[in-house]
């Protein structure tokens, strides 16, 4: 009777831990203001992180306060988290480069070429940017980050560079 007894006592310790485990967030799911994660380092040819993944997504370290729990943490109460759209892994037109050509050569197409619009660039350099008027509209959508590259991607900058992030 004292093996069932001790027996009986464990499954009940091993029920309860789990009941809990089941009952706690994991790390990963916390709102934003439940955690704060480290400045990663930056590739310094690149400017981007060093953790930059072919999906944009980038892997920080993030630690919560001692007495949140959670499932997921270390035993230094660090987690691994997961930031989709952290960074822009196949970026080869430069920002800065970008604007100054729109400033300084966009009324002959330079800056239209530069992004890989090629028809349009020779079309601005033909016309001088549209009488000035298509280059004064590059200039603002180049500078406020409305107009990028041609083929999709996203313009290298510094990782604390000027970004700007649609409100929606």
């Amino acid at each position: 009777m004292g093996n069932r007894a001790v027996l009986l006592l464990t499954l009940i310790v091993l029920f309860s831990r789990s009941k809990s485990d089941a009952n706690q967030l994991k790390c990963t799911d916390l709102d934003r203001n439940q955690y704060k994660c480290k400045n990663y380092p930056a590739d310094p040819k690149t400017q981007q992180s060093v953790t930059c993944a072919p999906d944009n997504s980038i892997l920080v370290m993030c630690e919560t306060a001692d007495y949140l729990n959670c499932i997921g943490k270390d035993q230094f109460g660090f987690f691994n988290k997961t930031i989709s759209d952290g960074c822009h892994y196949n970026a080869h037109a430069n920002f800065s480069t970008a604007v100054l050509l729109s400033i300084f050569l966009g009324f002959f197409g330079i800056d239209r070429i530069y992004l890989g619009y090629y028809a349009i660039g020779l079309i601005k350099m033909f016309s001088l940017g549209g009488l000035f008027v298509f280059w004064l509209i590059d200039i603002v959508l180049i500078t406020l980050q409305l107009f990028g590259p041609a083929d999709g991607t996203w313009y290298a900058m510094p990782l604390y560079g000027p970004r700007i992030g649609l409100l929606r």
